[in-house]
């Protein structure tokens, strides 16, 4: 008897320590996070011209990894390990196609406030792609536009995704009062919200707001490809924090390819629905 019960606890030694994941294999969060950023650069890429050699392929590669911290290896032996684990990589699949699904979802409603319907800052757009084609997204609210402007309430927001390293984007607001201009220029760093306050000044004396959020490239030959959304002026909220978290993870600007793993196929195809979305709404600036 005794014999019998050392036996069965060695088997479910050996169990667990098939199961269990080994210190070079990612967490399955982490996973989750680095399988969402290559499913948006397959889709991305195979909608996109600018990437139409390997090198430029492999270069956004590295922002991926770099992102997250990790090495090419690091990722290679955690999809071997987790597709020999199958019902840990079914789990990690199932996570990274619903986060996919509601970042679609999310971005097509963005997508239908920009296109016109019910939207109250008529001045500028509410979602704006940075590109090599239109680096600048550029407002002015003259003498006769203020008057249909609440400008004490008055707030630039706007949210960034698709930033990195190798991009270098400015903000700035102009606010010219009737014996004076002041402005607030920001170096955008992140994807996330940033936010642009009017200042304590009799808003009487405001003649005038103008501003910009320019993209420059600090590398050549790197595409250049920044989203702006949730873009407003008008704020009906007292908020006083200058920024805030995205909800959603960051995405990097364009992460690369590499092989797909099996089984992703539902993922690829709402990350392919996301970049034909922003792809519609680059073509309409």
């Amino acid at each position: 008897m005794k014999r019998i019960a050392i036996l069965a606890f060695i088997i479910l030694l050996v169990f667990g320590a098939c199961s269990r994941r080994p210190r070079h294999v990612l967490p399955e969060t982490k996973m989750v996070d680095v399988l969402i950023d290559i499913q948006l650069a397959q889709a991305i890429y195979t909608r996109d011209n600018q990437f139409n050699n390997d090198l430029k392929r492999d270069a956004l590669i590295e922002g991926i990894l770099k992102k997250h911290k990790i090495t090419q290896a690091e990722l290679d032996s955690s999809l071997v390990w987790y597709s020999d684990n199958i019902e840990y990589y079914e789990t990690i699949s199932d996570s990274v196609s619903s986060k996919l699904k509601a970042r679609n979802n999310q971005l097509s409603a963005l997508i239908n406030t920009a296109t016109g319907k019910n939207r109250p800052n008529s001045f500028i757009p509410t979602y704006f792609n940075l590109n090599q084609f239109t680096p600048v997204m550029a407002f002015d609210i003259d003498s006769f536009k203020i008057k249909n402007v609440d400008v004490p309430k008055f707030r630039l927001k706007f949210n960034v995704q698709g930033l990195s390293d190798l991009q270098q984007v400015e903000a700035a607001v102009f606010f010219r009062y009737k014996d004076t201009l002041i402005n607030e220029v920001i170096p955008v760093e992140k994807n996330q919200l940033y936010v642009l306050d009017k200042p304590h000044l009799a808003d009487s004396l405001l003649k005038s707001i103008s501003g910009y959020v320019r993209l420059r490239n600090k590398v050549k030959g790197v595409p250049l490809n920044v989203a702006l959304y949730n873009i407003s002026y008008l704020d009906s909220l007292a908020v006083s924090a200058k920024t805030d978290s995205l909800s959603l993870h960051e995405l990097p600007a364009h992460p690369t390819s590499v092989n797909r793993p099996a089984n992703t196929a539902p993922a690829v195809e709402e990350a392919e629905v996301e970049a034909e979305a922003v792809s519609v709404e680059k073509n309409k600036d």
